[in-house]
């Protein structure tokens, strides 16, 4: 499989540590953005001086996506999406599908041509145990309800774990959904855990499962060599029949 453009990096560390790591990366052909979540929070507190994030990784002329998983009232959820989209730096925000059709179909509009709302569904970081607890149904029950909210609400692009990947690309009226994978570990990591994540996959099980692209955070970014950690999680994607 041809890895390029496969990969979000999940740049969730330091921001001076980040910025470096993406300098790095950032020529390799199988990275196709960066995504941002506890980062937004330190560029917020910035200290006169410090680089600032979207300028840094602009120059880059890759897709960067803010991750805050919006979910509130529509007036809220817009008002602090506008800042964004009117940047004109941002190409991907996240809102929660769970804040149910009005919402997104809100964010849609107000991203309008600028760039892209995702609808994240179940979290990667929730077990089954929590999902049928918290929705009354099974994950992939759970998550194609969301995805199917998400379509009618104008929503292109979906997060969802690899586990719910089978049963999302069964549903015709899902076809227009890109679908970006996180709690992913390479093979090449395959025995290091991830405490935080619940329901992960390998880059192969994504991928093969209809997977648009995959998102990879701590293998790249808490490696001693993140470079090399691209450059070996390619090959692994490449490696797929």
């Amino acid at each position: 499989m041809d890895s390029t453009g496969k990969i979000w990096v999940a740049l969730d560390t330091g921001k001076i540590k980040a910025l470096k790591i993406a300098k790095t990366i950032a020529s390799n052909p199988a990275i196709f953005g960066f995504k941002l979540n506890r980062l937004i929070d330190q560029e917020v507190f910035r200290k006169d001086g410090e680089p600032a994030l979207f300028d840094e990784l602009a120059q880059y002329g890759l897709p960067l996506w803010v991750d805050l998983k919006f979910h509130d009232v529509p007036r809220t959820v817009i008002g602090r999406l506008m800042p964004y989209i009117e940047s004109g730096q941002i190409q991907f925000l996240t809102v929660m599908a769970k804040g149910e059709i009005d919402m997104m179909t809100d964010a849609v509009e107000a991203m309008g041509e600028k760039g892209h709302i995702i609808a994240v569904t179940e979290l990667t970081s929730s077990s089954e145990e929590q999902i049928h607890l918290g929705s009354g149904q099974p994950s992939k029950a759970s998550v194609i309800t969301l995805a199917r909210n998400a379509v009618l609400s104008g929503v292109r692009h979906l997060v969802s774990s690899s586990q719910e990947l089978g049963v999302l690309s069964k549903r015709r009226e899902l076809a227009v959904l890109k679908k970006f994978v996180p709690g992913i570990t390479p093979d090449w990591k395959k025995g290091e855990s991830q405490p935080d994540q619940k329901r992960v996959g390998s880059p192969a099980f994504a991928l093969i499962g209809g997977a648009d692209k995959i998102v990879i955070g701590g293998a790249i970014v808490n490696d001693e060599d993140p470079l090399g950690a691209v450059e070996k999680t390619a090959s692994e994607i490449e490696a797929i029949n």
